[in-house]
Parts: structure tokens; C-alpha cells; sequence
């Protein structure tokens, strides 16, 4: 959904392009800097700091953004730096949603009452609910479906509804609300998928 907003946000996010090309700096770089901001904020999701891991997850969201629009610019977009995106993406994900279900085992962030005791199990439908929306869209375009990119749950919503939940104090809604439109968008991306292929 926020992919077509991307595409449409080109007009502000050039000029920020702009100046990291300036700097020298590589796309491959700027990935792996949105790896290390990712995981900063996933530590401070363990630690039960909310507020902090929101602003910083928005910050990982900006590298991310940034990584693609300078290869762009640059013209170095490739296929290895499209995998090596994807792969650190999963892995941010993956530590993010870790750091959370920590901080529900220690206590570092309170479970609401309709999930005291199952935030763990929250946690883990998000981690696999977003694993498999990248995964069924991978799968169906390699397929023949051709661009798969249906549902209400791609990356850029699922890290935005995770960092409002953080900035309001609301991680547990927010995984809760993860967990769901995950496992909807993979249904959606099947209905999809089948009506493409034979």
C-alpha cells in the first residue's frame, strides 16, 4: 500500500538522496547502517524504552528508504543489492519483534490484560505473519503472478504501526494489530495469486 505512496514521495526524497550521494557513500552502506540502527532499536524495545525505540525505528524506516533512492541516483541499483535489502530487512524484523517478546517475559514492557502471559505468542504470529507476506509475494512472482503487491501489511505499514505503537506507549496493541493484518495480507496475496495462475 505505502509502495504506491513511495513512488508518488519521489519529490521529497531525492533531494535527501541527493545529499548522501554527495557524502560518497554507498547504497550497500546505507543498508547495513539501517542493520545497526535496527538493532539498536530492537534493544531498546528489550529494555521496555518505547518512546526511544519508536524514534528510532523511524530512523531505521528512513535508512531503508534511502538505501534504494541513492542506488537510483547513483544508477548501481542491482540484484545483489536487492537481495542483500531484503535479507537485512528480515533480519531487523526478526530482532525487533525478539526485543519485544523479551521485554514481555521480563516485564520491561506491561501486557495488557487480554494478553498477560501470551504476548510471546503475539510476537511470534507477527514475526511469521511478516515473514510470509515477503515470502508468498516472493514465491507467486517467481511463479508467474507478476508484481504481488496486494494487502494491507507490507514492511513500510507493519514498521510504522509498530513505531506509533512504541511512541504512544502501545507496543502490545501495536504487535497485536501486526499479528492480524499480517496473516490477512497473506490471504489476500493467495486469493491474488490464484486467480493469476493456472
Amino acid at each position: 500500500m505505502l509502495s504506491r505512496i513511495r513512488d508518488r514521495a519521489r519529490s521529497w526524497i531525492e533531494p535527501m538522496a541527493k545529499a548522501f550521494v554527495r557524502t560518497g557513500v554507498s547504497p550497500n552502506t546505507i543498508t547495513f547502517l539501517g542493520l545497526v540502527i535496527g538493532i539498536l532499536a530492537a534493544l531498546l524495545f528489550a529494555r521496555g524504552e518505547q518512546l526511544l525505540a519508536g524514534i528510532v525505528l523511524l530512523i531505521t524506516g528512513f535508512f531503508d528508504v534511502m538505501d534504494g533512492a541513492v542506488a537510483r541516483l547513483l544508477q548501481k541499483e542491482t540484484a545483489f543489492g536487492g537481495v542483500l535489502d531484503s535479507v537485512i530487512d528480515r533480519y531487523v524484523e526478526f530482532l525487533l519483534y525478539a526485543g519485544i517478546i523479551y521485554a514481555f517475559k521480563v516485564g520491561a514492557i506491561a501486557e495488557p490484560g487480554f494478553i498477560i502471559g501470551w504476548g510471546w505468542a503475539w510476537g511470534v504470529l507477527a514475526i511469521t505473519g511478516s515473514f510470509m507476506v515477503s515470502y508468498i509475494r516472493a514465491r507467486a512472482e517467481s511463479a508467474g503472478t507478476g508484481k504481488l503487491d496486494v494487502g494491507i501489511a507490507e514492511r513500510a505499514e507493519r514498521l510504522i504501526i509498530l513505531a506509533l505503537g512504541a511512541l504512544l506507549g502501545c507496543t502490545p496493541y501495536a504487535v497485536v494489530i501486526i499479528a492480524i493484518l499480517t496473516h490477512v495480507t497473506v490471504i489476500e496475496r493467495m486469493v491474488a495469486a490464484k486467480r493469476r495462475l493456472h
